[in-house]
């Protein structure tokens, strides 16, 4: 059965306290953190780093999962040392989210780096780059999602980059949004990345005929088909987390987060509890006239 959390970017004004009462309150599952009182970098965030029994403590007395930190280091930079750094901020979330007993990290997929640098050069090196952390994450027990974003927003991009890592530890965070900016639907794109799939944005907007966003939308409101995306999900048994977040931290098209979480919650429980629509490549069954006939045939005998 798939779970249900919501990322701190949604309520960036609640405290850390309010956003677990909160989420036990809704009856969400876990939470994301997206940065917290401001600060973008979790270790350096006190509460976090310096109190980790009692964030668990906190968590756990709630029932609600803290299920994913979240990083603003990327991995497609060119330069040596500025790769090295990126790295280096990666393995500081990487190690808070051990000791806050944290199972995923979360990080944008990237941009390719001036006009020299093409979209394979860049993938090429992102996954080279995302491979070398997999003894990081081995020796934390951490699992890293590269969510698609930047220049990277499409299905078989972000598969590409997953599977060249090539362990288990490096998995994808799908987001809709993001992929209707590149004209790609759900059918097409949830399919194709399968068994590699960590977690899901759950994130809804209006787009125009160009694929341009217009505007952000509460849950099953939008272009994004919501209720579709969690019944493909249900095909691939995917048993993972659905995140409802959106990019921009304050949207004036949304209501207040209470209001906006409680919505989002109540329709997204309702289309995981739907009974799922029996597909087949059929209308219906093609002998079932012929079938019917010679039962009949066979009664009047």
């Amino acid at each position: 059965m798939m779970k249900l959390g919501f990322s701190s970017r949604v309520c960036p004004e609640w405290d850390l306290e309010t956003m677990v009462s909160k989420a036990s309150e809704l009856g969400y599952d876990g939470i994301e953190l997206f940065g917290l009182r401001g600060e973008p970098h979790l270790p350096s965030v006190g509460e976090l780093a310096a109190r980790p029994d009692e964030v668990r403590a906190l968590f756990q007395g709630k029932k609600v999962e803290l299920l994913c930190l979240s990083t603003v280091a990327t991995l497609d930079v060119r330069g040596f040392a500025e790769l090295k750094q990126q790295k280096a901020a990666i393995a500081e979330t990487v190690g808070l989210a051990a000791r806050l007993g944290c199972p995923y990290v979360r990080m944008s997929a990237g941009r390719t780096q001036g006009y020299m640098d093409t979209e394979r050069l860049a993938m090429s090196r992102i996954g080279k780059a995302l491979g070398s952390l997999v003894p990081l994450l081995s020796r934390h027990g951490v699992t890293l999602l590269v969510e698609n974003g930047g220049d990277f927003v499409r299905s078989e991009q972000l598969w590409f980059l997953v599977d060249t890592a090539g362990h288990p530890a490096i998995q994808a965070c799908w987001n809709q949004c993001q992929a209707m900016t590149g004209a790609q639907r759900a059918t097409r794109a949830l399919p194709q990345l399968g068994s590699r799939l960590g977690m899901v944005h759950l994130c809804d907007a209006a787009f125009d005929e160009n694929f341009v966003l217009v505007e952000y939308k509460p849950l099953g409101e939008g272009d994004t088909e919501v209720a579709r995306q969690i019944d493909l999900l249900k095909g691939l048994v995917f048993e993972g987390y659905l995140i409802v977040h959106w990019p921009d931290s304050r949207v004036d098209s949304l209501p207040d987060p209470g209001t906006a979480l409680s919505d989002a919650a109540t329709f997204a429980r309702a289309c995981i509890g739907a009974q799922q629509t029996v597909l087949t490549a059929y209308k219906g069954d093609k002998k079932a006239p012929k079938l019917a006939a010679r039962a009949g045939a066979a009664i009047a005998e």
